[in-house]
C-alpha cells in the first residue's frame, strides 16, 4: 500500500486568485489571560473557500439558492471512493501562449480502459510541483471544451486534477458552466500527483466542516493498493 498527500501546503507569501480572494497570512496571539500556562497560538487571517486545495460545486457557479451547501455533501461520497487516473506529460502537451492544453486526443489516449459513469477521475500532470514558483497560475495547464464535453459525457461525480484552472483564463471557453450545470464537483488544485503509479487508486477528500459555503479547504489523500 501506498499512500500520496495530494493537498498543497497552506502558508503565508503562497500563491493566491488575486482579488477579491485575500492572500493568507499567520498571526500569532497573544497568551490568553484566561489560562495559568503560556499557550501559543495562531489565527489565520485572509483564509477563504479557495485557499489552497479545495473541493466546489454547482453551488460555486449557482449559488446556494439553487444547489446546495458544501456541508451536505455527505461524507461516504467523499472518503475511500473508487477513482480512475488519467495521466499526461506536460512537455508533450500543446500550447496555447504560456499554458499547456489536453485536448480530446490527449483524453483519449490517457484511457487505459472505460471509465464508467458516475466515476472520479484525476487528472494528474506533475504541475503541482510548481505549487511554490512564481509561474503557477500564469503557465498552468487547462482543457480544450471538447475534452471536457467527452468527459461531462462520462457524468462524472468528481474531477480531481493538479491544475489551479481547468480552463484558459486568458482566453475562457465557457468549460465552467458545463461543469458546475451537471452536477460535477471539482478537486483542485492538487500535488504529488507525478507519484501515482495505478490506473485506479483509492481517493479521500476530508473538506473543513464549515457550514453554509460553495467550496471548502481540503485535505486530500491518494492511496495505491
Amino acid at each position: 500500500m501506498k499512500l500520496i498527500d495530494a493537498s498543497g501546503p497552506i502558508y503565508e507569501g503562497m500563491w493566491s486568485y488575486g482579488p477579491p480572494f485575500p492572500e493568507f497570512k499567520l498571526i500569532e496571539l497573544e497568551n490568553p489571560d484566561w489560562v495559568d500556562f503560556q499557550a501559543y497560538s495562531q489565527a489565520f487571517e485572509g483564509f477563504c473557500i479557495l485557499t489552497g486545495t479545495y473541493i466546489d460545486g454547482p453551488a460555486h457557479a449557482l449559488g446556494l439558492k439553487k444547489a446546495e451547501p458544501m456541508h451536505k455533501l455527505p461524507i461516504e461520497k467523499l472518503f475511500d471512493i473508487d477513482a480512475y487516473v488519467l495521466k499526461f506529460d506536460l512537455r508533450k502537451l500543446s500550447r496555447e501562449g504560456n499554458r499547456p492544453f489536453i485536448t480530446l486526443e490527449d483524453i483519449k489516449s490517457a484511457e487505459k480502459e472505460k471509465i464508467p459513469e458516475n466515476s472520479n477521475i484525476i487528472f494528474a500532470t506533475g504541475w503541482g510541483s510548481h505549487w511554490d514558483k512564481p509561474d503557477f497560475l500564469t503557465h498552468d495547464w487547462f482543457m480544450r471544451k471538447d475534452a471536457v464535453e467527452y468527459i461531462v459525457s462520462k457524468k462524472p461525480f468528481i474531477l480531481a486534477m493538479d491544475t489551479p484552472s481547468i480552463d484558459n483564463v486568458d482566453n475562457e471557453q465557457g468549460i465552467w458552466d458545463l461543469i458546475y450545470t451537471n452536477g460535477i464537483y471539482i478537486v483542485a488544485p492538487l500535488v504529488n500527483l507525478e507519484k501515482i503509479s495505478k490506473y485506479k487508486v483509492k481517493l479521500y477528500i476530508c473538506p473543513l466542516n464549515i457550514l453554509n459555503t460553495t467550496g471548502l479547504p481540503c485535505r486530500v489523500i491518494i492511496k495505491e493498493e
